[in-house]
């Protein structure tokens, strides 16, 4: 008799469903192969993948489910640490190929390709058409060795096969993907480990100013706060400022490599999500993270919200001329005379 500890495959762990993708709190528990074998929803998803129209696409895939493909979640806060979020964390990536992304791709073709990756556990149909998998990987992981695992996969992919990878989707194990229906998703019940990792090497601080921070805080706790009390201050009416600014300091932290970009949208998407015109709050953080990424904020540089200031106005001077000579503070001089007016708002720099 084998009395050695049952484990279940990696397909039938619990996973967490939600209502839809802004729920803030899990309605129930599923699994991989559960998700993937059934058709749930299939004539609204037909629906979407014949509609030409982006806009009403999203707008239908609003009112569908999403499940988070490689944890059991207890709630999806955006302002509280990964430890309270997450009760289980599985050792599996989540990969999504868009058709937008990869235009003039067969994915027919390419899930065949992607069905022989030893370490690739299953591959199925997205809703618009696309493709989305999970990879096995080591035991014991964490949000940031989930991240270092996605950004490896991220290169191969780009470099190897050519494909790129939907950046939104897989680096935090958080993310929530639409529920979709494939006709024959592919499964592989003993897939090999995945063991590939990638970390960026960080420029060289562009300056050197200090940066107050508490040292008991986690990483990239204290940056994804700064970002969220910023947008805090979007109001209805009023959403399209904060968020931005606040989306264009998560850019800083991101390129700083300080903030993990999937953590930050997620959690600027979740306060835009109580606002008014939601689409344009995705462009606007969308946006700012692009033009924070080209100005990184690393730990000895601080970010500080500027402001037009108009500069100091100059002494007005006139000018006057008699018999083509000129007087100056009492000389005489040939050429034109000044006088001016006293003024004391003006720059140190123009002392003698």
């Amino acid at each position: 008799m084998n009395n050695q500890q049952y484990q279940p495959n990696l397909l039938d762990v619990p996973i967490s469903i939600f209502a839809n993708r802004f729920a803030k709190e899990p309605e129930g528990v599923t699994t991989l192969r559960r998700i993937a074998s059934r058709e749930i929803n299939r004539v609204t998803i037909e629906a979407i993948r014949d509609e030409a129209d982006e806009v009403k696409q999203k707008n239908l895939k609003d009112n569908l489910r999403a499940f988070a493909p490689v944890a059991l979640l207890h709630h999806r806060k955006a302002d509280t640490p990964f430890s309270e979020r997450i009760a289980e964390q599985w050792p599996l990536l989540m990969g999504d190929i868009d058709l937008k992304d990869n235009k003039g791709l067969n994915m027919a073709e390419l899930k065949t390709h992607l069905c022989r990756l030893p370490y690739l556990l299953l591959c199925a149909y997205s809703v618009r058409g696309g493709l989305w998998f999970v990879i096995r990987l080591p035991d014991n992981q964490t949000p940031e060795t989930l991240a270092a695992h996605f950004r490896y996969l991220q290169r191969v992919f780009t470099e190897l096969f050519g494909v790129k990878l939907d950046s939104s989707k897989g680096g935090n194990p958080t993310d929530l993907r639409f529920v979709s229906f494939d006709t024959a998703p592919f499964f592989k019940e003993q897939a090999t480990v995945m063991t590939g990792t990638y970390t960026p090497p960080k420029p060289k601080p562009a300056s050197p100013r200090p940066l107050i921070r508490s040292h008991f805080q986690p990483a990239g706790e204290w940056e994804l706060r700064q970002v969220v009390e910023l947008a805090r201050k979007a109001q209805k009416g009023d959403r399209h400022g904060p968020l931005l600014k606040a989306a264009t300091l998560a850019g800083g932290f991101v390129s700083a490599g300080r903030l993990d970009y999937n953590t930050a949208v997620y959690a600027l998407e979740t306060i835009a999500s109580e606002l008014d015109n939601f689409r344009d709050s995705e462009r606007a953080i969308k946006d700012g993270i692009t033009y924070g990424e080209q100005k990184p904020l690393y730990p000895d540089t601080s970010y500080h919200e500027t402001r037009y200031k108009p500069p100091p106005t100059p002494p007005q001077r006139s000018d006057t001329r008699q018999n083509n000579t000129w007087l100056f503070d009492g000389l005489m001089i040939h050429g034109e005379q000044l006088s001016y007016e006293p003024c004391d708002n003006y720059p140190p720099e123009w002392e003698t």
